[in-house]
């Protein structure tokens, strides 16, 4: 039964992934198709407009201005950005490690700084998995609390579905939406791109296309503080939803094993009496 449970989740999985994939393809591609468009277009019309400039030290210029930028610097005439060294953007840095979360936007450049990002990820990931499975249980109590209020006298398939539902409903509410708000006010994103952040946040794919905490805003490192709570709570949930889901399949296990290992017992038993009465 379970690896016929296997087939059916690999063809829906890849069914999933090649329909997502298309619809991907023909979002997203017509619109880079255009920003290289439009790029191409700007820098032949900067250098017709500015004929001193040789075309060959204008694409050094800006491959060393990309290479900054995918370090996290942004350096102009005017601008300078601020540090993501010091030690709350370190502590930052530190969580997007042991979380797995991994925005991209800045990394340890130095190799002793590699080395070190390697340590701390090997020791730090199984840990804060540990941590995170523990505050998930933590977050399941009040759940159920709810649950068995709302329903009583049904089946353990309903209440489970009951306690999900749940799960989804108010973790969305309080770490997805309401965050959002807090993004959207801090960080001037629109509120779809804010609640973008957090959903890309908490499942642990962090993009790096948008990071909270990087402009220079008043008590940032108050604001980081926060974010950093919210992200432990928001993977905390996370990771209560997976157990949820993976409750049925769990519980087919363990019948199963127990199962087997009854009749395992049961014919070793019969065994040994066919050898007493021989």
């Amino acid at each position: 039964m379970l690896w016929k449970s296997i087939a059916i989740l690999s063809g829906v999985l890849l069914c999933y992934i090649l329909l997502s994939a298309t619809v991907f393809h023909y979002l997203e591609q017509p619109n880079e198709i255009s920003v290289k468009e439009k790029t191409r277009d700007f820098h032949m019309e900067f250098l017709r407009n500015f004929s001193c400039i040789n075309s060959g030290d204008m694409e050094i210029f800006v491959e060393r201005l990309m290479a900054a930028y995918d370090m996290g610097v942004v350096a102009t005439a005017n601008k300078t950005s601020v540090t993501n060294w010091d030690f709350a953007s370190a502590i930052f840095f530190t969580l997007t490690v042991v979380t797995t979360i991994g925005y991209g936007n800045i990394a340890p450049t130095t190799l002793a700084g590699q080395v070190f990002c390697i340590l701390c990820a090997l020791c730090g990931i199984p840990l804060c998995t540990v941590f995170l499975a523990a505050i998930g249980q933590k977050l399941r109590y009040p759940i159920t609390k709810l649950q068995e209020r709302l329903v009583t006298n049904r089946s353990h398939r309903v209440c489970r579905c009951v306690k999900f539902c749940l799960c989804v409903l108010l973790g969305s509410t309080l770490l997805i939406l309401l965050p959002s708000i807090m993004f959207t006010l801090v960080e001037g994103w629109h509120y779809g791109e804010s609640v973008y952040y957090t959903v890309i946040t908490l499942t642990t794919i962090g993009f790096g296309d948008y990071v909270a905490g990087l402009k220079a805003v008043p008590h940032r490192e108050i604001y980081r503080a926060v974010a950093a709570v919210w992200v432990t709570l928001g993977l905390a949930w996370v990771a209560l939803l997976i157990s949820e889901m993976t409750g049925d399949i769990n519980d087919k296990i363990v019948k199963k094993e127990k199962k087997c290992c009854t009749e395992h017992v049961s014919k070793q038993d019969e065994l040994q009496m066919a050898s007493l009465e021989s």
